[in-house]
């Protein structure tokens, strides 16, 4: 019995070594999705049977929870489907035994990376949104901040998918997050859903989003709580 126990151990001190704390940069951990009918805003880029998903409304999405993702299948067909906010590479044997779920992957290492780069290849995804947060200051306490598209419409996240999970990759900041934060996450323009969905290259895509698009602007603290949800997070304070 202890020899098992103890191979069990060794099991998950491998998996945990093979996830340093350098793929979580620490960048885009809140979002929003406040339209349930969001999907609506993302069709005229999908074909005419795309498969319309709803969800309810979140001011305040955090990891490991359950979010929409479009992915495009093996036939060429996209879809909707729900993945966990926490990469879990397809190579652990057991998510059980992976501690470690980086809810972010670096842009300038995705395609190299052992954790991502089999996942940055062939299986990208979009990450629908409508706002994102971020805190400013390196010492308590933080300033939290949403940042949005100018006109408030949905936009998509690139991501990256492995099984039901999911990451959102970051790049450097626009002129807009520069002075909040060191990183951003990657935004794809809807001209590039398609591509991005493929399986051709696509770093070129990996690039801080047009800043004269987005605005930030302060909001209270209540988004600290992944339990706060509401219209009032995203008030201006």
């Amino acid at each position: 019995m202890g020899g098992r126990k103890d191979a069990c151990r060794s099991h998950r001190l491998t998996i945990a070594a093979k996830f340093p704390s350098h793929y979580n940069p620490g960048m885009c951990g809140r979002y929003t999705l406040r339209r349930i009918n969001w999907y609506r805003d993302v069709k005229g880029m999908l074909p005419a049977d795309f498969e319309e998903f709803t969800e309810k409304v979140s001011f305040n999405i955090a990891p490991s929870q359950l979010v929409p993702i479009i992915t495009s299948e093996e036939s060429g067909d996209l879809k909707v489907q729900k993945a966990s906010w926490g990469f879990v590479p397809h190579w652990a044997k057991d998510k059980a035994d992976v501690k470690l779920k980086p809810i972010n992957a670096k842009g300038e290492t995705v395609a190299t990376s052992g954790m991502f780069r089999d996942a940055f290849k062939r299986r990208r995804c979009l990450i629908p949104a409508d706002g994102f947060y971020e805190w400013q200051g390196a010492k308590s306490p933080k300033i939290p901040y949403f940042i949005h598209m100018r006109d408030d419409s949905v936009f998509c996240f690139g991501g990256i998918r492995s099984g039901d999970t999911m990451a959102i990759i970051t790049t450097t900041p626009n002129a807009v997050l520069q002075p909040i934060h060191n990183r951003m996450p990657v935004i794809i323009a809807p001209q590039d859903y398609a591509r991005w969905l493929g399986e051709g290259d696509a770093l070129d895509m990996v690039r801080p989003y047009d800043a004269a698009q987005m605005e930030a602007y302060p909001v209270s603290t209540r988004v600290n709580n992944v339990r706060n949800q509401g219209p009032e997070l995203i008030e201006r304070t």
